[in-house]
């Protein structure tokens, strides 16, 4: 795995386990292998495909403490293997598997960063090792006493620490374009799904800080968290809207209706 910390050469996926039940695990396991493609890296042994990746997630999960009916954040990792130095590489690959505890739920509070404050990412739409403007922008959070920021790249709002943004303005849902420097989640995907099937027209452009300080609502999404609706924007006082509600059962309900149970779960 050095190769992972010398160059960042690898990706990940971080997974929700809830009551017993990995999420979205073949959603996750897709972006695993089409990442992989994406830099050029081979998927390790045993993982050369969606059931493949399932299944070695949840033998890791029960390895590592995972229990049915218990909660936690599994979080994969494939790596290119070391060839020595310099930046040629072979075309093994190595995963490693991490089982955290789940985060407690959160009071959203958000800042919109000034435009170009966190460098972009390198390669935004691959979720790789180099996560260098994530952390930075989590530092920006800290030094802010907020739990989020949202980032800013020429000006146009892009996504937050480690998580997408979209806000509810006449009616309507309107997020962040994927062609802008960031990484289009799972949950992303899943809210823009259940907000079709709900009749909610969602607008994927490029808006302004100003755009979003006009919102009726807002909140983030990320695999760990889901729906999280943000409740203080610049120290401005937010409520959850019905539009919010709605597709944050709407989504935790799908969730869950395509989970995937660990051995030994007897649902």
């Amino acid at each position: 795995l050095r190769r992972a910390l010398r160059y960042g050469d690898g990706l990940f996926a971080t997974l929700r386990i809830d009551a017993g039940q990995l999420l979205d695990a073949e959603r996750h396991a897709g972006r695993l292998l089409s990442g992989a493609a994406g830099i050029g890296l081979d998927p390790p042994p045993g993982w050369l495909d969606i059931n493949q990746i399932v299944e070695r997630l949840l033998e890791a999960a029960v390895h590592l403490g995972a229990r049915p009916g218990s909660a936690g954040v599994l979080r994969c990792q494939w790596s290119a293997t070391d060839v020595g130095r310099g930046f040629g590489r072979s075309g093994d690959s190595l995963a490693l598997v991490e089982l955290s505890e789940a985060p407690a739920s959160r009071h959203l509070r958000v800042r919109v960063l000034d435009s170009d404050e966190v460098p972009r990412p390198s390669i935004p739409y691959i979720k790789t090792c180099s996560a260098l403007p994530h952390v930075i922008a989590a530092g920006h959070a800290a030094r802010l006493a907020v739990d989020e920021v949202i980032r800013v790249y020429d000006d146009w709002l892009a996504e937050g620490v480690a998580a997408n943004l979209f806000f509810e303005r006449g009616g309507r849902l309107l997020t962040p374009d994927d062609e802008l420097p960031l990484y289009a989640g799972v949950i992303r995907q899943r809210v823009i799904e259940e907000a079709c099937d709900l009749d909610i027209e969602v607008l994927e452009g490029r808006w302004t800080a100003r755009e979003l300080s006009e919102c009726d609502g807002a909140f983030m999404t990320g695999s760990v968290r889901g729906v999280e609706p943000i409740l203080n924007l610049d120290g401005r006082s937010l409520q959850s809207t019905s539009l919010i509600d709605a597709l944050s059962s709407a989504v935790a309900e799908v969730r869950r209706k395509e989970a995937t149970s660990l051995p030994g779960d007897t649902r």
